[in-house]
């Protein structure tokens, strides 16, 4: 079954969808690998789970190799406008990737007798199947921090501190349950954290994934549902056709972070800067006051996704070329607002 699924359009797609967010092409720091290496490996890893009914594994497998088919272009940074436009992200998205696929990809899921409802549920949560691949130390993050660490060029993070199946060995179909030892936990969590701080202290990384997003928000309202499913290359075609300034700004590494600071001082009009459409109107009016064009300045606020606290939420405001201008207005904004208690 995994090697049917991997012959499917919704799972070959993903050779087009780096592992990393923002694609080596534009960032040639992050991993080598692929949501479809990614995907494949996952669905490997829920093979070395033991003790389960034979539904529950070829349920569980399913679900592990097709976790990312709903991804889309630049994942995480298409899923604002997935969220808009179709009112799910990229987990909740299984069903619109098959629904949409050239090919009747549904018919390797009758062959093996399983519910594409049921896939997406394990996959979009609420189904007792859904912490082994949709939860903290999963077999998708455990296979992802792996890899990803693993195939970045010169390894500049060192070797990771776990290997996957070490952690793969305390799940248990049986009884459900994943009980990861306090100190294996730490391990992984560690080197997640890792990757995070990398790719955040890498300024050509965050100046791509800042500018990417902006794109996205510039043309949210005449994109189309069919953006979601394209590869990256398919995509960055499609926002050069609008933005050619920026896509060659991108290229030709002429923009520049003018601010990067951790912050906490989100009341006010620092808040908005969470909200993906309030952040839209907050980038535009940046321009406006800087005299900048629309394409010529982006924001992105980064935060890890397992609790972290405020204090360590950065800012990065990125300019073409540089402007000063631009800089003091989003410095007063953040410091004209009152702070959260972390």
């Amino acid at each position: 079954m995994l090697q049917s699924l991997s012959r499917t359009w919704v799972v070959q797609r993903l050779k087009g969808i780096d592992l990393s967010v923002v694609p080596r092409w534009l960032y040639p720091l992050g991993s080598t690998e692929t949501r479809y290496q990614h995907s494949l490996g996952v669905g490997r890893l829920s093979l070395l789970i033991s003790n389960g009914i034979e539904s529950d594994q070829l349920l569980l497998t399913a679900a592990a190799v097709l976790h990312d088919v709903g991804n889309g272009p630049f994942p995480h940074i298409s899923d604002s406008l997935m969220e808009e436009m179709l009112g799910f992200k990229h987990e909740g998205a299984v069903r619109f990737a098959f629904e949409n696929s050239p090919v009747r990809d549904s018919l390797i899921l009758q062959e093996y007798g399983l519910d594409l409802d049921e896939i997406s549920s394990v996959i979009n949560g609420g189904h007792s199947l859904t912490p082994f691949v949709n939860g903290h130390v999963d077999l998708d993050n455990v296979d992802n921090v792996y890899r990803f660490i693993s195939t970045i060029p010169e390894s500049p993070l060192g070797r990771p501190s776990y290997s996957p199946s070490e952690i793969v060995r305390h799940m248990s179909l049986e009884t459900k349950q994943i009980k990861i030892p306090e100190e294996l936990k730490a391990r992984f969590y560690s080197d997640r954290q890792k990757i995070y701080r990398y790719l955040w202290e890498n300024r050509l990384n965050m100046i791509a994934w800042t500018m990417l997003g902006r794109a996205i928000r510039i043309q949210r309202h005449t994109l189309t549902a069919e953006f979601l499913r394209m590869t990256n290359r398919e995509a960055y075609r499609v926002i050069g056709l609008k933005l050619p300034g920026l896509t060659k700004a991108l290229k030709n590494k002429e923009f520049k972070i003018v601010l990067d600071k951790k912050y906490r001082l989100l009341r006010g009009k620092g808040r908005k800067l969470l909200d993906n459409v309030n952040l839209g109107k907050s980038e535009g009016e940046f321009c406006s006051a800087a005299g900048l064009k629309d394409w010529q300045l982006g924001v992105t606020v980064a935060h890890l996704p397992i609790g972290e606290k405020r204090d360590h939420w950065r800012v990065y405001l990125v300019v073409h070329q540089s402007n000063s201008k631009a800089k003091e207005i989003l410095e007063d904004v953040l410091s004209s607002s009152a702070t959260i208690a972390a």
